[in-house]
C-alpha cells in the first residue's frame, strides 16, 4: 500500500514537472470576430488584406475596395465594376489591383478618397490580374500572370515578363522573389528574374507562401506538395510536425506573426498556425467559429490581430490576447469547477462531470470527441475534491465518487445538493460537506470516503465556509448574515451557533467569507471586515490601496502561489503576489471576459503559474501570462464624415503615422444648411465598445460625454467659427490624441454685414425723415397747446369756484349735523342722568324706611335680619342689569361698535369677562374697577388674569393695549 502511494506521489509530480515544461499556448480557441457580406455589404471573397498609416483596414473585395474604421464600411467602385485582387497601403497611397486594371486610392484636400489609375500605358492593356502588390527598394511592384511592373514615384520603371506564367511574388529578407510556373522560384535583381539555386524544384508547383523564420532560414509552403526549407545554399523538405496536415489542407497564403509564429491560410482546414519548429500551436476553422474553411488572405495588424480574408466573409483572430476560450463549440454547458487529477483535467458544469487526458487536451486538434462525460455524473456539479484516493464530486444529487471513469453516488437520497468540501484540519480522516441545508459528515474508511451523518444544529445553505485559527467554521449566508459554529469533538453536532446579522456591519450588507494569508476576511459593499476573538468587528484595510470605496470585488480567490483573485462587476483581475511580499494588480489581460463570467458562480483553477482556467456561461477560458503584451498600445480616432444640409459627401479627417494631421480646407456653410451630421471611429478593432466624447467651441458651444455612440448631430447653431474636436478611449483606458476639425458657419441674409450697412443707411435716412415730421407736429402741437390750455385754464378756474362753494356748503351742513347729533346725546345723557336720579332717590327712600322701621325692634335678631335683607337690597340695586345697559348704551355711543367686535373675536367670554373689557377700555383702574363692580381689589387682578388666559394672551403683552386694538 505504501509503494502505491509512493509511486502515486511521482506520476503526480511527473505531470507537474511536465505541465510546467509545457510552453504557454492556448489552450482554447481564441476570440474571434467574423462579418459577412451582409454587415460590410460587398461581395463574398476577400483577396488581399492591409492596413493604412491611418490605421484603416483595406480589403481587395469583388465588388471593389472596402475599406473598414472600426465602426462602419465603405465600399469605394472608383475603378468601375472589376474584382479587385489586390491591395496594399505605401505611404499615404492605396495601392489596388484587378483584371487590367491598377493604381492607387489617395485623400485629396478635402480628404476626400478618389482614384488615379496607373495602367494606361499601352503596353499594360493587358496585363490580366493583378495579384500581388510590393514595395521594394522604395519601388512598388506590381504583378501579375503575365509581368511585373515596377513603378517608382509612378512612373513605369521596368517591365519583367514571365517566362510562361508567374503565380505569385514574395519579398522576404530584403529579396523580392517570384514563381514562375514553368522555371521555378526566381529572384528579381535589376531588371531581370534570375533562378534560384534549387529553385526548379517549385516546377509545376504552386508556391503559396514564403516566409523567413532566420536570416538564413526560409520556410517555402506550396498548396498541395508541403513545406521546404531553404538555408540559401539548398532547398529540401521541411519534415516537421505541421508539414503533412499543411499538405493535405491545401496551403493557399501565409505571413508570420510577432517573429515566433508561421500562420498558413488554408483552402480545407481554416487557418494553421505553428512555431517556427514547425509543432502546430493552434488550428481555427469553421467547427471553430471560422464560419469559412477557404482562407485567401491573411493579415496581422498593429494591435496584432489576425484578419482573414475568407471565401465567404472576414474574420479577426484575436491572437494577441492571453485568452482563449474552450466554450461553443466543444459543448460543455456552462462552468463552474475544474480540476486536475492523474493526468486528465476534469470539467465540472450544468450539464455533468467531463474528463480529458492532458495529452489530448495539449493537442491544438482536439475536438468535442475528446472531453469525455463521466458516466453517472450527469447534472449540475459544484465542486470538486481531489486526494490520493481520488475524486469527490459536489453535486445536485449529493456526493459523487469517481473511480475507473465512473462516478458513484455515495450519500443517501436525502441529502441535497453539495456546495463544497471543506478539510478538517485536526482530524483529517474526517470531512466536512456544505449542502443546500447545512453540513454532512463523511469519514475515509481504508482509502473510501464514506457518509457518516447529517450535522445535527444548523440548517443553512452552506456555500461559503471556512475555518479561523481556533477551530470554529464560519459561515456566510446571503441573505442571514454571517455564523460563527463550534462543532462538537465527533464533528456530528454543531454545539453552539454565534449569529453576525448585516446590521453588525458598517456596510450593512455583507458578501463572502474568504481565507487570505491565513486570516479571515468578510466582504463588504464599501470594505472588507474582521471578527476578532472577542466578536467585535473590525476594517480590514490591507487592500484600501487597491479598490476604491464603493466599489470592492465581492468574492476573493487566494491560489497556492498567494496571488489573490478577484471578482467584480462581471470581470474579474488578480493582486499578483511579488517576491517581496507586496502585491501588484493586474485587471487588462481580462477584459475579454466581462460579461461572459457566471455571476455569483464564479471559479478558478490555476493549474501553473503560467495557466489559469475560469468557469464562464458557455464553458471554460484559458488564460496563459504573456509578459511582453503590451495593453496601453495607442490608436487613432478619425472623423469619418461631416455633412451639412445638401452635402452629397462629407468632409472626412484622418490621424496619420507620417505626418501631422492638418486640415487642409475650413469648410463654409451658408445659414440655411445650419444642420450636421458628425460620424466619427476609432481603429480598435479589439473593442466594439470605445467610448467617444465630442467638444463643440465656438459661438454655440456644447459638449457630449463619454458614450459607445459614434455619430452627433447639431442644428440651428449660432453664426460663427467652431472646432469639432473627437475624443475616444478604448476598455484599457488608453485615449487616442484628440482630433479637431474647424468650420465655420454664415450668418443669414438678414444679419449679414451687407444687410447691415443698408440698415444702417436706411435708418438714418428713416431718422432724418421722422426728426422732420416730428418737429413739424410739434409745432403744429404748440399753437394747439396754447389753445387748449388757455381755454382749460378757463375752465378749470370755473370748476373749481363751483367746487369750492359746494365744498363750503357741505362743510356747513356736517357740522349742523354734528350739532345736532351732540345735541340728541346730551338730551339722551340727560333723560338718563334724570331717571338714573329718580330711581336712586326711590331706592334710597325705600331704604330710609326700613331704616325707620328697623330703629323701633327690639328683638336684635330681627334687627340683624332685617339689615341683612336690606343689605342685600343694595348689593342688588349695585349690581342691576339696568344700569349695565345704561353704561352700554353710552359705551358703544363713546366707542362704536366694541362690544360687537369683542363677542364676535372672542364669542366665549361671559358676561361679566365683556364688562371687564368695557371698564379697561374705558381706563379705569382695578380700584375703580372694584367699586363698580363691588368686589374686592383680589378678585379684579384674578379676573384679569384669567381674561388673558381665555383672550389668549402671552405672558409679557398688555392687556389694554390688545384691548383697545379690537
Amino acid at each position: 500500500m505504501k509503494q502505491i502511494t509512493i509511486i502515486k506521489h511521482i506520476f503526480l509530480l511527473f505531470f507537474v514537472i511536465i505541465s510546467q515544461l509545457v510552453d504557454s499556448q492556448k489552450l482554447g480557441i481564441p476570440d474571434l470576430e467574423y462579418f459577412n457580406r451582409r454587415q460590410y455589404e460587398a461581395g463574398t471573397q476577400n483577396w488581399k488584406i492591409n492596413e493604412s498609416n491611418s490605421d484603416l483596414m483595406y480589403f481587395a473585395n469583388n465588388d471593389g475596395l472596402l475599406e473598414y474604421d472600426g465602426v462602419n464600411w465603405r465600399l469605394h467602385k472608383d475603378m468601375g465594376d472589376i474584382i479587385i485582387r489586390s491591395v496594399r497601403c505605401i505611404d499615404e497611397k492605396i495601392y489596388v489591383g484587378g483584371y487590367n486594371e491598377f493604381g492607387y486610392f489617395r485623400y485629396d484636400s478635402l480628404h476626400h478618397l478618389s482614384y488615379m489609375s496607373l495602367s494606361g500605358l499601352p503596353q499594360l492593356k493587358s496585363i490580366g490580374n493583378v495579384w500581388t502588390i510590393t514595395q521594394w527598394d522604395n519601388k512598388v511592384v506590381f504583378q501579375s500572370e503575365l509581368m511585373l511592373c515596377i513603378y517608382e514615384n509612378d512612373e513605369l520603371q521596368e517591365i519583367i515578363p514571365a517566362k510562361e506564367r508567374f503565380i505569385s511574388v514574395f519579398l522576404v529578407n530584403g529579396m523580392l522573389l517570384v514563381q514562375d510556373i514553368s522555371q521555378g522560384l526566381l529572384e528579381v535583381r535589376g531588371k531581370n528574374a534570375y533562378p534560384l539555386p534549387g529553385g526548379q524544384i517549385f516546377s509545376g508547383m504552386n508556391v503559396s507562401t514564403v516566409m523567413a523564420i532566420a536570416d538564413d532560414k526560409i520556410v517555402i509552403g506550396t498548396m498541395k506538395n508541403g513545406l521546404y526549407l531553404w538555408d540559401l545554399q539548398a532547398i529540401q523538405p521541411w519534415n516537421v510536425e505541421v508539414a503533412p496536415q499543411l499538405q493535405a489542407a491545401n496551403i493557399f497564403c501565409g505571413t508570420t506573426y510577432a517573429d515566433d509564429y508561421l500562420v498558413f491560410g488554408t483552402i480545407q482546414q481554416g487557418v494553421l498556425i505553428a512555431d517556427k519548429q514547425g509543432k502546430l500551436v493552434l488550428q481555427v476553422d469553421k467547427d471553430k467559429g471560422l464560419i469559412n474553411n477557404t482562407v485567401l488572405s491573411l493579415f496581422v495588424d498593429k494591435e496584432g490581430s489576425i484578419w482573414c480574408g475568407l471565401d465567404n466573409g472576414i474574420g479577426r483572430i484575436n491572437l494577441k490576447s492571453g485568452i482563449s476560450f474552450i466554450n461553443g463549440y466543444y459543448d460543455l454547458g456552462t462552468g463552474y469547477v475544474m480540476d486536475f487529477y492523474e493526468g486528465s483535467y476534469y470539467f465540472g458544469t450544468n450539464q455533468g462531470l467531463f474528463r480529458i487526458s492532458q495529452k489530448d487536451f495539449y493537442n491544438p486538434l482536439k475536438g468535442r470527441s475528446h472531453f469525455k462525460k463521466v458516466p453517472g455524473a450527469d447534472g449540475q456539479v459544484w465542486s470538486l475534491y481531489k486526494d490520493e484516493n481520488g475524486i469527490l464530486c459536489g453535486h445536485n444529487l449529493g456526493v459523487l465518487r469517481v473511480r475507473n471513469g465512473r462516478a458513484e453516488t455515495i450519500t443517501p437520497s436525502s441529502v441535497n445538493g453539495v456546495w463544497k468540501f471543506i478539510q478538517i484540519e485536526d482530524n483529517p480522516g474526517l470531512m466536512l460537506a456544505g449542502t443546500y441545508d447545512g453540513f454532512i459528515l463523511l469519514e475515509n474508511i481504508e482509502g473510501n470516503w464514506k457518509f457518516v451523518c447529517k450535522v445535527d444544529g444548523f440548517v443553512e445553505s452552506s456555500r461559503f465556509a471556512e475555518w479561523d485559527e481556533n477551530g470554529n467554521l464560519w459561515v456566510s449566508h446571503g441573505d442571514r448574515g454571517i455564523f460563527q459554529l463550534t462543532f462538537s469533538d465527533d464533528y456530528k453536532s454543531v454545539d453552539k451557533v454565534k449569529e453576525y446579522a448585516f446590521s453588525n456591519f458598517p456596510s450593512n450588507k455583507m458578501g463572502l467569507v474568504s481565507k487570505i494569508n491565513g486570516r479571515l476576511v468578510f466582504i463588504g459593499k464599501d470594505a472588507y471586515y474582521r471578527i476578532n476573538a472577542d466578536g467585535i468587528v473590525g476594517k480590514e484595510d490591507s487592500y484600501d490601496a487597491f479598490f476604491q470605496a464603493g466599489h470592492y470585488p465581492e468574492k476573493l480567490i487566494e491560489d497556492r502561489f498567494g496571488n489573490i483573485w478577484f471578482f467584480m462587476n462581471n470581470n474579474t483581475g488578480v493582486l499578483r503576489r511579488l517576491e517581496d511580499g507586496t502585491y501588484k494588480k493586474i485587471e487588462f489581460p481580462f477584459v475579454p471576459l466581462k460579461q461572459k463570467l457566471v455571476s455569483s458562480f464564479e471559479s478558478i483553477f490555476v493549474s501553473n503559474s503560467n495557466n489559469v482556467f475560469f468557469g464562464i456561461e458557455d464553458g471554460f477560458a484559458h488564460y496563459y501570462v504573456l509578459d511582453n503584451t503590451n495593453f496601453r498600445l495607442p490608436f487613432k480616432v478619425h472623423l469619418r464624415s461631416f455633412k451639412g444640409v445638401g452635402d452629397s459627401i462629407g468632409y472626412v479627417l484622418h490621424q496619420s503615422t507620417n505626418k501631422d494631421t492638418r486640415q487642409l480646407v475650413i469648410p463654409e456653410y451658408p445659414f440655411k444648411k445650419n444642420a450636421f451630421t458628425i460620424s466619427y471611429a476609432a481603429t480598435f478593432f479589439q473593442d466594439k465598445d470605445v467610448e467617444y466624447a465630442t467638444d463643440l467651441v465656438g459661438p454655440d458651444a456644447q459638449h457630449t460625454s463619454w458614450s459607445t455612440q459614434s455619430f452627433v448631430q447639431y442644428t440651428k447653431l449660432k453664426e460663427g467659427d467652431y472646432s469639432f474636436t473627437i475624443r475616444a478611449r478604448n476598455r484599457y483606458g488608453v485615449e487616442a490624441l484628440p482630433l479637431t476639425f474647424k468650420f465655420k458657419i454664415h450668418p443669414p441674409w438678414h444679419r449679414h454685414i451687407y444687410a447691415k450697412i443698408i440698415y444702417l443707411i436706411l435708418i438714418l435716412i428713416t431718422a432724418g425723415f421722422v426728426a422732420f415730421i416730428f418737429n413739424r407736429r410739434i409745432e403744429i402741437s404748440r399753437q394747439k397747446e396754447k389753445l387748449k390750455q388757455r381755454q382749460h385754464y378757463k375752465a378749470k378756474e370755473e370748476q373749481l369756484t363751483n367746487e369750492a362753494l359746494r365744498a363750503e356748503k357741505e362743510m356747513i351742513r356736517m357740522r349742523n349735523e354734528k350739532l345736532r347729533n351732540e345735541m340728541l346725546f346730551k338730551e339722551k345723557e340727560l333723560a338718563n342722568s334724570t331717571m338714573n336720579i329718580i330711581q336712586k332717590n326711590e331706592f334710597l327712600a325705600s331704604v330710609k324706611e326700613q331704616l325707620k322701621r328697623i330703629k323701633t325692634l327690639k328683638d336684635s335678631s330681627e334687627i340683624a335680619h332685617k339689615l341683612d335683607l336690606l343689605i342685600k337690597k343694595i348689593n342688588k340695586d349695585l349690581d342691576s342689569e339696568s344700569h349695565w345697559e345704561v353704561f352700554e348704551l353710552h359705551l358703544e355711543q363713546v366707542h362704536e361698535d366694541f362690544l360687537k367686535r369683542l363677542k364676535s373675536k372672542h364669542p366665549e367670554l361671559s358676561s361679566r369677562e365683556q364688562k371687564l373689557c368695557a371698564y379697561i377700555r374705558m381706563g379705569m383702574s382695578s380700584k375703580e374697577i372694584a367699586v363698580i363692580m363691588n368686589v374686592s381689589y383680589r378678585a379684579v387682578e384674578n379676573n384679569r388674569y384669567r381674561l388673558r388666559q381665555n383672550l389668549g394672551i402671552e405672558s409679557g403683552e398688555n392687556l389694554s393695549r390688545y384691548i383697545n386694538s379690537i
